[in-house]
């Protein structure tokens, strides 16, 4: 997802008109519009005055790999750059152990369905 997709997301998620955050921002609709089109590669002064208008903080902004929820926008939005870093990377890790533990699960019942799979063709 680019800057310019992310930031038509937030101001969607956020239910904003574009003139609305257009007028906050004090640019016109047409150069915010620009700006969610990627026309034009943006200042960073641009996008700080959109993440201040939307109560972002910048690193969320240009985090492309996080995906824009309202969940997330309230979960990592408002972070400084380290924290927003640290606690993604805790729910990687959080995420990593939970597929090891499915995993592993799965692994088990596939081997419980061997071996009963195996007695039954014993009895057989």
């Amino acid at each position: 997802m680019t800057i310019a997709s992310r930031i038509r997301k937030i101001r969607e998620v956020r239910g904003w008109k574009q003139t609305a955050i257009a007028s906050s921002m004090n640019i016109t609709q047409q150069a915010y519009s620009c700006l969610e089109q990627g026309a034009s590669n943006a200042r960073l002064e641009t996008l700080k005055r959109f993440c201040d208008v939307m109560k972002i903080e910048l690193p969320f902004l240009i985090a492309v790999d996080v995906p824009i929820t309202e969940e997330t926008i309230e979960r990592y939005g408002n972070k400084s750059y380290f924290e927003f870093i640290s606690t993604y990377r805790k729910l990687e890790q959080k995420v990593e152990i939970f597929e090891e533990l499915l995993t592993g699960n799965e692994n088990k019942m596939n081997k419980q369905v061997s071996n009963n799979m195996t007695a039954s063709v014993r009895r057989a």
